[in-house]
């Protein structure tokens, strides 16, 4: 049976009931001896200002005129019939008409107004109840499938469709969702006007984000109130804001946490990362004075030859190649790679963290950028480079100079010292100084070069690096072998840089050609 012929029908039970109990009423007040008629009139009243506020306004004045009727009928002079001897009785009939008729209105009015109360109440708890579930969405496609599924449990709604305008898509919950067109939610998107539907329990309402049409939001099964709709369609703009916004500023701290880790590479790439700490905390860097360290310098002999035959760019490819080949070694033994100059290599070892091992991993870095230099010399190669290295221990002052395109350097006479060693060096060899010699002897084989003139014309005892020490080469194909592994950990209290197998003899001397 349709919902108002169920309420039609009801409403005349409910009618029949009222006047039932008015003529109920009067036949028993007509039996009482000396029954007054003021009594009469304030049972009756009393009546139907129950019916007028418990069942409507229809029964209230179908009671209120039968009422009156009786009332004239069985009152009134001459009783029993339908006639009033004076006007006086017609004025008590009249007013006790009225009387009731205004009664049950203000008392219909203010169960109205009751219960359009309540219904706003519980709307309000409603809608309130949805802002507490949508609170915690964090996406667009989180907000509609929330506020789709919480429309239904909340609202009382058969189905909730929402449509996203930008794609076009729809995401839909409930029994069904023929009864919303697509067409007709995406008109509501791009008109941003609210269409209400009562016949068909059908409501569209458009959702906007910063002014801008978003989509809509498709109800049916339920009618609820124009202020209830346009506050659900408020609140997700709301919600639907708050989540670009937190999109937006969720992306841009990606951005800026993307772009500080770039600084932070770039910055550690010019920088060891203490002293980079140092310079972010400080805005400078103390110089310090570090009083053991072992520098290396390499250097390409027949550069500058290959240089005036090779383009500029293949000249630095192949730099690059080398130079990448001495990065990788250089992490490896945990070196600081200090800067290139033209085809010349700085590096240090010591420094800025304090390794009592510093000497020999510098050489046994030394060892393997040989090794890469001597791999790379075949015939198809553009360039048939050799290399000098030149290595020197001692103390240092280290810092960070100017405040644009600042460098990590170091100072002394250790740096100059280091540097001659490599001038004096031979293609392909390691030369070391004396200083470094006292301190790697026991872990590598050196040839000792006598006392070697300098370009200042001074005199020093210099040492070429020829490999591992034989005793150390035990341990059959392990790499490092056992017996270096072990000897290395007695004396620096650490275990050796894990270095590949490569050749652990120095190559036979070259030319300069």
């Amino acid at each position: 049976m349709p919902l108002d012929v169920r309420r039609l029908a009801g409403r005349g039970v409910t009618t029949l009931a009222g006047i039932a109990a008015v003529c109920a009423i009067l036949a028993i007040c007509f039996h009482i001896p000396n029954i007054r008629n003021t009594t009469v009139t304030f049972l009756l009243l009393l009546t139907i200002l129950w019916m007028a506020t418990n069942w409507g306004r229809v029964e209230s004045i179908a009671a209120a005129l039968v009422a009156a009727l009786g009332f004239a009928i069985y009152f009134h002079k001459p009783i029993g019939l339908l006639r009033i001897a004076d006007q006086e009785g017609w004025v008590a009939v009249a007013g006790f008409l009225i009387t009731t008729v205004v009664v049950s209105h203000v008392s219909l009015q203010a169960r109205m107004r009751a219960a359009d109360a309540l219904r706003r109440k519980r709307e309000t708890e409603s809608l309130y109840e949805l802002g507490q579930a949508l609170l915690g969405t964090d996406r667009f496609e989180t907000v509609a499938y929330t506020v789709i599924n919480q429309m239904i449990p909340i609202f009382g709604a058969h189905t909730a469709v929402f449509y996203f305008k930008s794609s076009g898509e729809i995401h839909a919950a409930g029994t069904d969702a023929s009864p919303i067109q697509a067409e007709a939610l995406r008109q509501c998107a791009e008109s941003q006007t609210l269409q209400v539907y009562p016949g068909a329990l059908l409501s569209i309402v458009p959702v906007e984000v910063g002014g801008t049409p978003f989509g809509s939001l498709g109800i049916t099964g339920v009618l609820l109130s124009e202020t209830i709709l346009k506050s659900i369609g408020h609140l997700l703009s709301v919600v639907l804001q708050r989540v670009e916004f937190s999109e937006e500023l969720t992306r841009q701290h990606k951005e800026v946490v993307h772009q500080r880790q770039i600084s932070e590479s770039l910055l550690l790439n010019i920088l060891p990362p203490d002293v980079a700490d140092e310079l972010r905390t400080n805005g400078m860097v103390a110089p310090k004075y570090f009083e053991d360290v072992t520098i290396m310098f390499t250097d390409f002999v027949g550069f500058t030859a290959s240089a005036e035959h090779l383009a500029a760019g293949d000249l630095v490819r192949l730099l690059n190649d080398y130079f990448t080949a001495f990065d990788r070694i250089c992490t490896r033994y945990k070196l600081e790679k200090l800067k290139t100059v033209g085809d010349s290599y700085m590096c240090i070892s010591g420094l800025p963290f304090p390794n009592p091992g510093h000497a020999v991993d510098a050489v046994l870095a030394a060892l393997e950028m040989v090794q890469e230099v001597v791999s790379r010399d075949q015939p198809d190669n553009p360039v048939r480079w050799k290399m000098r290295v030149g290595i020197h221990t001692g103390p240092v002052i280290a810092g960070v100079v100017g405040i644009n395109k600042f460098a990590f350097d170091i100072w002394g006479d250790t740096v100059n010292f280091s540097s001659r060693m490599e001038s004096s060096g031979q293609p392909n060899r390691i030369n070391i100084s004396e200083q470094t010699y006292l301190r790697v002897r026991d872990f590598l084989q050196c040839e000792y070069r006598g006392k070697v003139l300098t370009k200042e014309k001074r005199e020093y005892d210099m040492y070429f690096v020829t490999g591992l020490a034989p005793r150390l080469m035990e341990g059959g194909e392990q790499f490092p072998p056992s017996a270096f592994v072990h000897q290395y950990k007695d004396y620096f209290r650490k275990d050796p840089p894990s270095f590949p197998a490569f050749p652990l003899n120095s190559p036979a001397p070259v030319s300069a050609a």
